[in-house]
């Protein structure tokens, strides 16, 4: 039943990234407000890792994508790995549901998009602030968008 499933999953991913992707977000969002010390037992059972020690945004996007029947990149924990992942798409194409690259200095971040305006990019992810949560990020630090 499992492998089935696991097909069927990895059909819909191959055959229609939209859906996929909207499969990514509605993951995500399954886990939104969880903190890496209030919630660690139940991060760390997902993620695989201790997230109040490990930095962890990769790690997060690694198990939604396999969640969403999606391959994450060989070396997911490493946002930056992300600028590999599935289709690249230019930031005015973005749709909810897209992967989103960041620089934040001289760090990369990784999350899901969840809405784009003029400005900001809202973005769903692991790490922020400790925690899943939605957060903002300025147009000009994302460096990809992937589908």
């Amino acid at each position: 039943m499992k492998v089935a499933a696991f097909l069927t999953a990895a059909l819909v991913a191959f055959t229609s990234p939209d859906i996929a992707s909207a499969g990514m977000l509605a993951q995500a969002q399954q886990y939104a407000g969880l903190h890496e010390v209030k919630n660690n037992k139940r991060l760390r059972t997902a993620l695989g890792i201790n997230p109040a020690r490990t930095p962890w945004c990769g790690h997060f996007m690694g198990m939604i994508a396999r969640k969403a029947g999606r391959q994450p990149p060989q070396s997911y924990s490493f946002a930056r790995s992300w600028l590999r992942f599935g289709a690249p798409i230019k930031l005015s194409y973005a749709r909810p549901g897209d992967v989103i690259v960041v620089r934040t200095g001289r760090n990369y971040h990784v999350g899901i998009l969840s809405a784009l305006s003029k400005s900001t990019a809202r973005v769903i992810g692991g790490n922020q602030s400790g925690r899943v949560q939605l957060s903002y990020f300025s147009r000009g630090q994302v460096v990809a968008v992937r589908r």
